[in-house]
């Protein structure tokens, strides 16, 4: 089932392969009007104008964080197999919150999606190094770059932000946890740490926490694959996301 009436209604390679090699007028109104179509933004994608560069700068963020989290002694304190769950399941929010306390930045550029038709049609190099390396969807990038931006306004201290990283990294709803009580245990202390530490530095600041709790539900929504995607993929390729990330959780691996 397509995304959008108009997909519906029908398609340009429809129209070629029903129709002929004709191009009635129809089958340019059937373009335009696709052209027009509100998915059209959705499928937008983009890809880092300095890859390399925002590569090595993402991975140094990751590594950093999880030096701080293999010195938190409860973290330490966890089977072997339920540091591992909570790190594949935290690193994507992880690595955004990292870079907002690091000010790393980046910039987007529109990469070249082949239409539909092209994409069938054509069998050269460049479909499979798109296919390999596509970009992200323009409203991941852009979210996350908001996301940036917004943080940055909160001036958030050093002990919001380990308290931050805390209630990201102890999630009990990673499934098959060992200790997932002791796990839930540690969410809400981080989180209670959190409000305390606002409630004694921003007295008369109501509103901080519910602002940095919104920074919370935030981070648990982005999409690990858009963060991949855009930060580490254009330079791994088609090397495990995981096995990337693991390696640098055990420093097995430089940043290049």
């Amino acid at each position: 089932m397509s995304c959008c009436e108009c997909a519906d209604q029908g398609s340009i390679l429809y129209s070629i392969l029903n129709r002929g090699a004709r191009c009635p007028q129809g089958l340019a109104e059937t373009a335009a009007a696709h052209q027009l179509c509100p998915c059209a933004s959705k499928r937008k994608l983009v890809a880092l104008r300095a890859p390399r560069l925002v590569f090595k700068a993402a991975s140094e963020v990751l590594v950093k964080t999880f030096r701080f989290v293999k010195n938190v002694p409860c973290f330490r304190g966890l089977p072997a197999k339920d540091q591992l769950r909570l790190v594949r399941n935290s690193w994507a929010p992880l690595l955004v919150l990292g870079m907002v306390q690091d000010s790393v930045d980046f910039d987007t550029v529109e990469t070249q999606q082949p239409s539909l038709l092209h994409t069938i049609l054509t069998h050269s190099r460049e479909r499979q190094q798109w296919i390999q390396d596509p970009g992200v969807p323009v409203n991941d990038a852009e979210g996350i770059k908001r996301f940036l931006v917004r943080c940055r306004g909160l001036r958030i201290s050093v002990k919001e932000y380990a308290f931050l990283k805390g209630a990201i990294l102890f999630t009990p709803e990673v499934t098959e946890l060992e200790c997932r009580d002791y796990i839930q245990a540690l969410h809400r202390e981080a989180e209670r740490a959190l409000y305390e530490h606002v409630r004694a530095v921003h007295r008369g600041r109501a509103g901080r926490f519910g602002r940095l709790r919104a920074v919370l539900d935030a981070l648990r929504s982005m999409d690990p694959d858009a963060v991949a995607g855009l930060f580490f993929r254009p330079v791994t390729g088609t090397r495990s996301i995981d096995e990337h990330v693991l390696g640098m959780f055990y420093e097995r691996q430089n940043p290049k």
